[in-house]
């Protein structure tokens, strides 16, 4: 269930990215590098509900 909004989602990454890497996001989520870095730069609005769980539950468990 997603809990937090697209926008809240994409700062959420961004800040991710800081320390971490997409390519490692992408394998551990299952999500295509392609489709985050879309998503991180704004041309993909809102992920498909699926993905954005994934991506969600991601950064929640791995925030520092």
């Amino acid at each position: 269930m997603i809990n937090i909004s697209p926008q809240e989602l994409r700062t959420l990454y961004n800040a991710y990215l800081e320390h971490g890497k997409q390519i490692y996001v992408a394998k551990v989520t299952g999500i295509q590098g392609s489709i985050l870095s879309k998503f991180r730069t704004g041309k993909f609005e809102t992920l498909y509900p699926h993905l954005a769980e994934k991506l969600e539950k991601f950064l929640l468990e791995n925030q520092k």
